[in-house]
């Protein structure tokens, strides 16, 4: 019973039956209106047989009439004096056109019983209603079925004409049993051609149904895959405009999108991870430093002046490597947030000449400005746009001590574009597709004496992309660098 439980809670069983349900309702209706139309149609032709045999006994009694050299009017006459002769002839008309098959009981005008035949029969008898209403109008009655002890009985009651109006009503009636016999055969074919029909429709739905979710299964295989962990599972079924082919798309999209986030998810704990080490490494440097010239002042060194002196300046000067270096990594820590940033309209080569004004430690001695004649507005925020032109500037001064800078701004292809060109000793090849790694640097001995953290590039990468640009570093080694760095152009005044 369990097996037959779970089987039927399937969708295919469920969709089967209720598509043999439905074929069984619809049969249902179909069989039984065609029982009912069958049924009426047997009725109307022995109604019409009923009808031609009246009409033959009238024929006959016209012509025994005529025979007999009796007129019209004489028949009428018998209608009201003597009905029960006319009654009795009529009863003996249709017994004789019918061959006695049809039971007929005539009635006058009054509605009372005057002749039947064949006689003592189990006859049956219209309602009064009925008979009243034949004798009113003149016309057939309606057809009844009339329930006797030898059976059902299709019954019809036809005007007695005399002259002008009705002065009776003979009533004819005949076994159902042909109409029911047929009515049974028809209703057991139809039973029997339904349920062969609904066994081929069972037989035949289920397997259609099956192969019509059979990509549903492999789907079902999918998902569980991928709830598994195989992040890698497809359907792979062939695109098709239905709704499974629909749903195998959707899922297929949708596991790529998972596995790019898991991808992406493992890659940024990654470069968590390693930005942490790097940063712990960083700032391990200068408080063991910082810690070192404190021991050595606890020992005594500060009775001597000129060694106190000395361990205070390397104390402020590690100090403040720490905190350009916390600076460095607060900024970061903005930038993968995606805080805010507010973008406005400025002239890029105006904001460059007063950071070039104001200088850093090592600026050189020969500085070209080869700044645009016309402004070159740029929509950006102008504290990213500083940040990036001073991490530049010092990472000039820094690693190209002392050799000749170029600073250049221009409009190019509809982008505003700053390039910084040094004379120094340039970076090697194998440190170029590394340098806007954050914590990477080429010679780390001389930049960490110099105070360089490695973060100044990916700063300068990160800020100028978040601004819309981007930036691209070309080196060789021994003939200097140039940084060329790209902005979005404000768009034109209107109006």
């Amino acid at each position: 019973m369990r097996r037959i439980a779970h089987a039927l809670a399937s969708l295919r069983w469920r969709l089967t039956l209720t598509f043999v349900g439905l074929l069984a309702l619809l049969l249902v209706l179909l069989a039984g209106y065609q029982y009912i139309t069958l049924r009426a149609s047997l009725m109307s032709n022995r109604v019409a047989e009923l009808q031609t045999d009246y009409n033959s006994a009238r024929r006959l009694i016209a012509t025994e009439a005529v025979k007999l050299g009796v007129t019209s009017t004489t028949i009428r006459r018998l209608c009201v004096t003597h009905p029960a002769i006319l009654a009795d002839a009529v009863a003996r008309a249709v017994s004789a056109v019918t061959g006695q098959t049809v039971q007929v009981v005539v009635y006058n005008g009054a509605l009372t019983q005057m002749a039947e035949a064949p006689a003592g029969a189990d006859t049956p008898h219209l309602g009064s209603a009925a008979l009243e209403s034949v004798v009113d109008r003149g016309v057939r009655s309606s057809a009844e079925q009339v329930t006797t002890a030898s059976g059902a009985q299709l019954v019809v009651g036809f005007p007695v004409v005399a002259g002008l109006g009705s002065c009776g009503v003979a009533q004819l009636s005949i076994a159902m049993t042909s109409i029911t016999s047929v009515l049974h055969d028809e209703l057991f074919l139809i039973t029997l051609g339904g349920l062969v029909m609904l066994v081929l429709a069972l037989v035949l739905g289920t397997l259609l149904t099956g192969r019509t979710l059979r990509p549903m299964r492999r789907l079902t295989a999918t998902a569980e895959q991928l709830a598994a962990g195989d992040l890698t599972a497809r359907s792979r079924l062939a695109p098709s405009g239905d709704e499974v082919g629909q749903l195998a798309t959707s899922l297929d999209h949708m596991a790529d999108r998972i596995q790019e986030a898991f991808t992406a998810q493992q890659e940024s704990e990654g470069q968590v991870r390693r930005f942490i080490a790097d940063a712990s490494h960083e700032l391990r440097t200068p408080v063991t430093a910082l810690k070192g010239y404190i021991d050595v002042l606890r020992r005594g060194a500060g009775r001597d002046p000129g060694a106190l002196d000395a361990a205070l300046a390397a104390m402020s000067n590690e100090a403040e490597r720490m905190r350009g270096l916390v600076l460095d990594l607060l900024t970061l820590a903005r930038l993968d947030a995606r805080r805010e940033s507010h973008p406005e309209t400025f002239d890029l080569s105006d904001a460059v000449d007063s950071l070039l004004d104001e200088g850093v430690p090592g600026m050189p001695d020969t500085l070209q400005r080869n700044f645009a004649t016309a402004p070159v507005l740029v929509h950006a925020d102008r504290g990213a746009v500083t940040t990036i032109v001073r991490n530049l500037l010092v990472n000039a001064c820094k690693y190209a001590h002392g050799a000749a800078q170029s600073w250049t701004t221009a409009v190019e292809a509809g982008w505003a574009r700053l390039v910084v060109q040094d004379s120094g000793p340039g970076i090697p090849a194998t440190d170029l597709a590394h340098v806007f790694e954050r914590f990477y640097r080429g010679e780390k001995t001389r930049a960490r004496e110099e105070g360089g953290s490695g973060l100044g590039l990916s700063i300068v990468q990160a800020l100028a992309r978040a601004q819309g640009g981007d930036v691209a570093i070309q080196s060789v080694e021994g003939a200097g660098t140039t940084v060329t760095v790209w902005f979005p152009l404000a768009p034109p005044a209107t109006g």
